[in-house]
């Protein structure tokens, strides 16, 4: 009988550790719509060193980016700052820290 308590506790123990760690990624996608006058992480030149720097930005304050999308084409179409410029960052996070984007422009998608 004793044999069998130890591989049961083992086997018990190790499925609620597994479970209460398991990662939530139920996400939502937020979007930032670019304007003239864009926020200091936005490299106008390069995509791909906006979504880095977007990505640092955002964990440096605990936000847990699940995916980050570059999507549209900038436009010369107006140069007051409220104009949008085409350009729209897509940040997929956890539904728990969604709100936490607002703070920085993003609206639900």
């Amino acid at each position: 009988m004793k044999k069998y308590i130890l591989p049961l506790f083992l086997f018990v123990f190790l499925h609620f550790m597994t479970n209460s760690c398991a990662k939530t990624t139920d996400g939502q996608w937020m979007v930032y719509h670019e304007t003239n006058c864009p926020p200091t992480w936005v490299n106008i030149n390069n995509d791909r060193k906006s979504k880095n720097a977007l990505e640092i930005l955002l964990k440096a304050d605990g936000i847990i980016p699940l995916k980050i999308r570059v999507n549209g084409e900038r436009l010369d179409n107006c140069d007051d700052c409220y104009c949008e410029t085409g350009k729209e960052y897509h940040v997929k996070v956890d539904k728990s820290q969604a709100g936490l984007l607002f703070y920085y422009g993003f609206e639900l998608r």
